[in-house]
């Protein structure tokens, strides 16, 4: 038998900042924040909700064509964490909800909120020739920790893009 090669990942170092701030702004437009805000990498003490990358941007395919143009996939992977105070069944039933509707939303599913219809039409434009292809979600929404009084609730997310560029 032989032994499998190990496969070096690799990143879109690049690319770091400008899916960040694409993401950061998607997720703020989502129609169901009642006036919360969806901070990076922060979450207050008690409550609050916060989304945090798994690792950046992981390129997952890369081709290069004998003219030298180089054409990546990459993934990035991200929690939306939810925080609160451990409420009752009910309370929970709406945080995974909330969840879970914002990662159909993200995914361009209609949905219907308070009796009004909200589908994100169109992803933002990406600068630098990347190009988002799709948001997907990897889990469904669940119970991630408890600690003192306190629950974070966890949805992993990945959005995938596309990069071409030439190398030089």
């Amino acid at each position: 038998m032989q032994e499998e090669a190990k496969k070096t990942v690799k990143y879109d170092i690049d690319g770091h900042d400008i899916v960040t701030n694409a993401i950061n702004e998607i997720l703020n437009k989502y129609p169901n924040l009642e006036g919360e805000e969806i901070l990076f990498s922060t979450l207050g003490k008690e409550s609050g909700i916060g989304w945090f990358p798994v690792s950046g941007a992981i390129i997952a395919e890369e081709k290069t064509t004998i003219k030298g143009i180089t054409k990546q996939v990459c993934n990035y992977p991200f929690y939306v964490i939810y925080r609160t105070g451990e409420g009752r069944s009910k309370q929970k039933v709406i945080i995974k909800e909330f969840l879970d509707n914002m990662g159909k939303w993200l995914e361009r599913q209609t949905l219907i909120i308070d009796g009004e219809t909200h589908r994100l039409e169109s992803y933002p434009a990406l600068t630098e020739n990347r190009e988002i292809i799709e948001i997907a979600r990897q889990t469904p929404s669940y119970l991630d920790t408890t600690n003192d009084g306190v629950e974070d609730w966890a949805i992993l997310i990945t959005l995938k893009y596309k990069n071409e560029f030439r190398r030089n």
